[in-house]
């Protein structure tokens, strides 16, 4: 049916449901270097058909899978706690404003964790009845790199691509 109104929900009813803790499971399997998925707040979980959520991940275990190298900048959020009160030295929507590579090189492992978290929602062996609803899909929103510590081998673009 075409226009089907959009089902809202919670915070708290997207972390209780099936689907999400299924593609949770999942992409942390699929993905190591993730660590985290994290649900919008309640004023935002509703603002769009897709549901976008935040990407916890270990910077320097991508790093060691990829072989991308840091933004030069980087040095400073990781020498600076901007941001005492959370878990992340810096968030972006692109791993390519973390990393000094082309943007061409990181989209593919963008997209294949939009499509595995797709495939779940997507999956027929999930129950109707346990599904956050019709056009609801979890995507990742933002990438969070989170505060770990930074050895002294970590690798740093001596200039970032543009």
């Amino acid at each position: 049916m075409l226009n089907e109104p959009q089902r809202f929900v919670t915070k708290e009813e997207v972390q209780n449901s099936y689907e999400f803790k299924l593609t949770k499971k999942i992409v942390l399997r699929e993905f190591p270097w993730i660590k985290d998925i994290v649900l919008p707040s309640d004023e935002e979980i509703n603002n769009f058909g897709l549901i976008f959520c935040s990407i916890y991940f270990d910077p320097i275990e991508l790093q060691k899978q990829e072989g991308w190298p840091f933004g030069s900048y980087m040095k400073f959020y990781f020498n600076t706690d901007m941001y005492p009160d959370k878990p992340y030295y810096y968030i972006s929507s692109y791993l390519s404003t973390i990393y000094a590579v082309d943007r061409d090189e990181t989209i593919p492992v963008q997209e294949d964790i939009e499509k595995t978290m797709k495939q779940v929602t997507r999956s027929p062996a999930i129950p109707s009845d346990l599904k956050l609803g019709k056009e609801r899909y979890l995507v990742p929103g933002e990438f969070a790199v989170l505060k770990v510590p930074i050895p002294p081998d970590a690798v740093f673009a001596t200039k970032q691509t543009d």
